[in-house]
């Protein structure tokens, strides 16, 4: 199963050094009236860039970050099974903040906070060594040859991720793209990661999850720890 390709936004590029180049993200798209209530609510929750610093350094028993978060099954139901966790979205697609905030109101959770910045930007901000459980689940894999270097993960994004990453930190991906995988698996390997097997623990179903498996196709789950030595990047869960 692949998502619709999609209209494209290019952001800024900064000055830092990650950012050098042209970043393909879909911002907005028809949102429901019930979608469009909640995204009038996103003040809220929004956790401005510079305030990124303070946020991530506060007390809290753990960070929970999870990138490109969808209509937000997984990041409500991570944020209402720990609440002493601070929970952090960041994803920039307007529906899917709506939905995510609706299931906030509704669950009544005061431990979500979203940043509607671009990923590499908002992790280049976020102090060194503050997150200790990271999800990407299906980030898009943008199948086409000539698409590739739009993919999220990849070298510079491995390289970034392993400085936020706390020493005690795991980092998980799912994807039902092959090849995509293989591409994560040589990125995070490269940048000192571990793959970690007995670090893969169930996660809440998604919807695109469930539709995926049901279509036949395989998703690999992978789930990196920090490491002093290049990960393995040969071994591959099938789920």
């Amino acid at each position: 199963m692949r998502a619709q390709e999609l209209t494209l936004t290019v952001e800024a590029n900064s000055t830092n050094s990650h950012s050098q180049r042209q970043l393909y993200v879909r911002r907005s798209s028809r949102m429901s009236k019930a979608q469009a209530q909640g995204y009038a609510k996103l003040p809220d929750l929004r956790l401005e860039l510079q305030a990124l610093r303070e946020h991530f350094s506060g007390k809290a028993d753990k960070i929970f970050v999870e990138i490109g978060f969808g209509n937000g099954e997984v990041l409500a139901q991570m944020a209402q099974q720990n609440p002493t966790w601070q929970c952090v979205g960041i994803d920039v697609y307007r529906p899917g903040i709506g939905a995510l905030i609706n299931r906030c109101t509704r669950a009544e959770l005061k431990n979500v906070r979203i940043v509607d910045e671009e990923a590499t930007t908002v992790l280049e901000r976020i102090p060194a060594a503050s997150i200790d459980l990271l999800f990407v689940l299906f980030p898009d894999p943008w199948p086409k040859q000539k698409h590739r270097r739009r993919r999220l993960v990849n070298a510079e994004f491995a390289q970034l991720l392993h400085t936020k990453l706390s020493a005690t930190g795991i980092v998980y991906f799912a994807t039902d793209a092959e090849d995509y995988a293989e591409q994560i698996q040589s990125a995070m390997g490269a940048s000192f990661f571990r793959f970690d097997i007995n670090r893969i623990e169930p996660i809440p179903q998604t919807r695109y999850r469930q539709k995926a498996l049901k279509a036949g196709y395989t998703i690999w789950d992978l789930a990196y720890t920090r490491d002093r030595t290049p990960a393995r990047t040969s071994e591959k869960l099938e789920v």
